[in-house]
């Protein structure tokens, strides 16, 4: 066997295992129940590492780098949204994880017909990427009639996904009442109901926050509190925040994880402060997430 060919094959398909594992990541941010796919992917990666170790190839840095930055130069592609997340751009990287899948599929049968590896080994991997692409197409044509009948909308989007040392139950009670936004909220200066009684759909908030060196006045309302989780809507003259808070169980016993999604639309001549702003609430979106775990739990 020409281990120099075998050796540029597999680099190449290392490359783009790489760029997949980073691809499954980036969305299962936006969809944490697909968590379970980007842990199978990035296993399959480690496997493939093994199978080049059998047969002493070397993987090329380099190679690995062109994959990485691939996925990354994929993000700039623009979906019909100059900032944020567009709703094609769930069916565009499931498309493009389906495509590396199948090319996973083809590198598993390569190498059984060459007859130097473990056979039942890469027949289990067969089967498993058969499952991954059965997934990936079940929620692709899931996502596809919502993708393009969504509206068109401008703004900022911020996401954010992460687990704590926290039940559920306890975290849904513990954000549902939105004064509390004083203890977990890096931007809020202050934050008061203004209404009485139990908190539920409909509470009001009036928030006071420092953005960007000016401090900032919207009230909150509580539109949703389900199984799903939360969301919040904050409005003034100049801007729509929108919280959406997915909780769910985390991985393990007693944890939860929280999948936190910011979409602010500027109304008039804010709009075209957006970019700024972009950058700002990124910043704020990552010093948000980092109080939610100090005041809920980090997990160990």
């Amino acid at each position: 066997m020409n281990t120099e060919l075998l050796g540029i094959y597999l680099n190449d398909h290392l490359a783009a295992t790489t760029a997949g594992t980073e691809l499954a990541r980036r969305i299962s941010r936006t969809h944490p129940e697909l968590r379970v796919l980007a842990d199978d992917i990035e296993a399959d990666r480690k496997e493939l590492l093994d199978f080049m170790r059998e047969v002493g190839v070397e993987s090329r840095p380099h190679k690995e780098a062109l994959g990485w930055l691939s996925e990354k130069a994929g993000r700039l592609k623009l979906n019909g949204r100059v900032l944020g997340r567009s709703p094609l751009s769930d069916v565009l990287e499931l498309e493009a994880l389906r495509v590396g899948i199948e090319g996973k599929t083809a590198l598993w049968r390569t190498l059984r017909r060459l007859g130097s590896f473990d056979e039942t080994r890469l027949e289990r991997l067969a089967n498993r990427a058969a499952g991954q692409a059965e997934l990936v197409d079940e929620y692709r044509l899931r996502l596809a009639p919502r993708s393009f009948d969504s509206p068109h909308v401008s703004g900022v989007d911020v996401e954010r996904t992460f687990t704590v040392a926290s039940t559920p139950e306890g975290v849904t009670e513990y954000l549902r009442d939105f004064s509390r936004a004083e203890q977990w909220d890096p931007g809020t200066v202050s934050c008061t109901r203004l209404d009485d009684g139990p908190v539920g759909v409909g509470s009001r908030w009036r928030n006071v926050s420092s953005f960007l060196g000016r401090k900032t006045e919207l009230v909150y309302e509580l539109t949703r509190d389900d199984e799903r989780g939360l969301q919040f809507v904050g409005r003034n003259d100049t801007a729509t925040s929108t919280d959406d808070i997915s909780i769910s169980a985390g991985p393990e016993p007693g944890t939860t994880r929280i999948a936190y999604h910011a979409h602010v639309e500027f109304n008039g001549l804010a709009k075209f402060g957006a970019p700024v702003a972009k950058l700002a609430l990124e910043k704020l979106g990552t010093d948000t997430e980092k109080s939610l775990v100090r005041v809920l739990g980090a997990v160990s």
